[in-house]
């Protein structure tokens, strides 16, 4: 009976021992293990959102006016600026004059204006054959104009105009060149 009593010690002793390892064993590896990397990296100090994707369409008394897409978009609370990364900008038009598309590197949209500022490789084309490349450009909602100081190169139908600042009025679709103007026309099948 005795060594019965014994050998019950014994395994009790060793179930023990066996359960406090396991449990070391657990501690020592949580311990030793590298701290847990965030998912989301940091914003910047002065972003307060960042957005992957975003799509945003502006109407005015129930009609489309644009829609703005981007891959990238920050959003600063205290400048109320959002700035955009691989843009497009639809302007949408009536039916004589088309809808008109602007792409860019980059933008700054004003939430409060609702302006938006294209920067980099800034190209503009409309659904009926107007185009126009340039580094910079402005879209002013209030007026529904493209304004730019920059150089500026214009085409349609056959005619190309350079020069160096532009309004363009997306809803006539009257351009305006403002200096140092060329023109070139070279009438449509001439060579």
């Amino acid at each position: 009976m005795h060594k019965l009593n014994n050998i019950r010690r014994f395994l009790a002793i060793a179930a023990v021992l066996a359960s406090l390892l396991v449990i070391a064993t657990i501690v020592f590896r949580m311990q030793k293990r590298d701290a847990p990397k965030p998912s989301v990296a940091k914003l910047p100090v002065q972003v307060d959102v960042s957005l992957q994707r975003v799509h945003y369409t502006e109407t005015w008394e129930g009609m489309k006016r644009w829609d703005l897409s981007a891959d990238r978009a920050e959003y600063n609370k205290q400048t109320d600026l959002t700035s955009l990364t691989g843009v497009r900008l639809l302007l949408s038009g009536d039916a004589a004059g088309g809808d008109f598309q602007l792409t860019a590197d980059r933008a700054d949209y004003q939430n409060g204006k609702r302006d938006v500022t294209l920067f980099g490789n800034v190209h503009g084309k409309s659904s009926k054959g107007i185009e126009f490349y340039t580094s910079r450009v402005t879209y002013v909602a209030a007026r529904s104009q493209i304004e730019t100081k920059e150089r500026v190169r214009f085409t349609e139908a056959g005619m190309e105009l350079e020069g160096v600042g532009m309004v363009f009025n997306t809803q006539t679709r009257r351009v305006k060149l403002i200096k140092d103007v060329t023109a070139v026309y070279s009438p449509q099948g001439a060579r």
